[in-house]
């Protein structure tokens, strides 16, 4: 029941990853600890397995497609989000060790609803500053930014992705949501390498995580191809609410948490 309860809310976060940017991960993860049947280990990696298995689905379906893509500008962010996801995933192994599950759970929560809350508010601002950075140094160290936080939070990061994808580079989010796609498939990839190399890998059922990548999959090609039609205005009010909700989700499982 449980592993049928993970594709379904999988293939519906992936689903919204790869149409507005949200990634899924940001929807996977509160959920799943939402759920409490697995460890926030466990749900990290289930997480990052579906969001790059998304990722590469999404991307694909893209090129297919001839999506117009600048990929100077997602090999920069790439390079970053590499090292930033080997560091993100450095510190949570870190105060993985040092706090309790519960704890590092909560932390990770009010993090990611305090990031959510502040991207829509910005995406939302009409006119809102805006910069256009070609310098491909300050494009790495925005992907490193990006990457870092992803892969601690246990995340894609998508919301926050596009909202800095359209801060740094004056983009619609419809244009930035398939940047941050392209930046979710580094930062995660360097996420799954480090605990390759590091044997972290943590234990979880090899049915469930086969759910979780077919879902995923299943998800990304779906949402690529209603990014492609979706118009401006739907896909900002569709991540708008989503974004509001999931954070919502994130600040009560921090509270729930602190208070164990």
């Amino acid at each position: 029941m449980t592993t049928v309860l993970y594709g379904i809310i999988i293939i519906f976060a992936t689903f919204m990853g790869a149409f507005v940017g949200l990634g899924g991960g940001v929807i996977i993860k509160p959920l799943l600890d939402l759920i409490g049947k697995d460890s926030v280990a466990v749900v990290n990696f289930i997480s990052t397995c579906a969001v790059f298995s998304m990722s590469i689905s999404s991307t694909v379906k893209h090129i297919r497609s001839k999506t117009k893509i600048d990929f100077k500008l997602i090999i920069s962010l790439s390079v970053g989000a590499v090292i930033g996801g080997i560091l993100g995933s450095k510190l949570f192994d870190y105060l993985l060790g040092i706090f309790n599950n519960n704890m590092l759970k909560s932390l990770q929560g009010l993090i990611l609803g305090i990031l959510l809350v502040i991207s829509v508010i910005y995406i939302n601002i009409k006119n809102a500053k805006s910069f256009k950075i070609t310098n491909p140094i300050c494009i790495a160290a925005v992907g490193l930014t990006l990457g870092f936080i992803a892969s601690f939070l246990g995340v894609g990061g998508g919301p926050i992705n596009v909202a800095f994808v359209v801060l740094f580079f004056s983009m619609t989010v419809k244009e930035a949501a398939i940047y941050s796609v392209g930046t979710i498939f580094f930062s995660q990839l360097s996420k799954l390498i480090t605990l390759g190399v590091t044997h972290t890998i943590p234990k979880c059922s090899i049915l469930t995580l086969a759910v979780a990548i077919i879902c995923a999959v299943a998800g990304g090609i779906l949402g690529a191809k209603m990014n492609k039609k979706g118009n401006e205005k739907v896909i900002k009010t569709i991540f708008t609410i989503v974004v509001a909700l999931i954070a919502l989700v994130n600040f009560y499982n921090a509270i729930v948490g602190f208070t164990a």
